[in-house]
C-alpha cells in the first residue's frame, strides 16, 4: 500500500492581525481531517505594516507544523505565493491565490483530484453568493454581532482561488531531459454561501 504524500499549504498574506490566528487554526484543522500524515503550513508575509508578524511568531511557538517566510517590504501576493512554493516541502502544494480565507471544501476537492496521479496540477476557484436578505434580518433580530459580520464578509464577492500542484511532476517537467508531454489545464468553479 502506497503512503500518503506530504501536503504543503501555501498562505500569502498581508496586514492579516484580525484573521491571521483563526484562518491559520482552520487550515491546521482541515489538514488533520485529509491526512493523518505529514503536513506543513507556510505562511509568507508579503511586508505586513500591522500586528500580523508577532502574531505569526506566537503561532510558531503554538503549532510546530508552521513555518513563517517573510518579505520585508510587499513584492505582491503572487510572488508571495512563489516564495511560499519554492519554501515547501511537500508532494502535494496547496497555494491560496489571494489575501483571502482558505476554502477547505476547495482543497477537499483538489485532495481528492490529487488521488489521480496523472494530475501535474489543478485550480479551484469559488465565487461567494450573497446571503438573502430575509436571512440577515433574522440574524440582525436574532443578534446584531452576527448579522454585522456577515454583512462584512459579504462586501467582497470577489472569487477565491487555490492552486494544487504535484512537486515531484512539476519538478519532472522542468528537468531539461524530460520527456515532450501533452499537458491539459482542468479547474472546477463552485459558488456558495459564506
Amino acid at each position: 500500500m502506497k503512503s500518503q504524500p506530504k501536503i504543503s499549504v501555501v498562505l500569502p498574506i498581508r496586514d492579516a492581525e484580525a484573521r491571521i490566528d483563526y484562518e491559520v487554526c482552520r487550515i491546521l484543522d482541515a489538514l488533520v481531517d485529509l491526512s493523518q500524515h505529514r503536513c506543513e503550513l507556510i505562511v509568507v508575509d508579503d511586508g505586513s505594516r500591522d500586528a500580523t508578524p508577532e502574531i505569526l511568531d506566537d503561532l510558531v511557538m503554538r503549532f510546530p507544523q508552521i513555518r513563517i517566510a517573510r518579505h520585508g517590504k510587499p513584492r505582491g501576493i503572487e510572488a508571495a505565493g512563489q516564495t511560499g512554493l519554492e519554501k515547501a516541502t511537500g508532494e502535494i502544494v496547496f497555494i491560496q491565490e489571494g489575501n483571502r480565507p482558505v476554502r477547505v471544501e476547495d482543497m477537499r476537492r483538489l485532495f481528492k483530484m490529487a488521488e489521480d496521479e496523472s494530475i501535474v496540477a489543478a485550480r479551484a476557484e469559488s465565487t461567494p453568493r450573497p446571503i438573502g436578505g430575509a436571512l440577515l434580518r433574522r440574524l440582525r433580530a436574532w443578534g446584531a454581532a452576527a448579522a454585522e459580520s456577515l454583512e462584512v464578509q459579504q462586501q467582497s464577492n470577489d472569487p477565491t482561488s487555490l492552486q494544487m500542484i504535484r512537486r515531484p511532476h512539476l519538478q519532472a517537467l522542468s528537468h531539461p531531459l524530460a520527456p515532450n508531454l501533452s499537458l491539459q489545464s482542468e479547474s472546477f468553479t463552485t459558488t456558495s454561501v459564506l
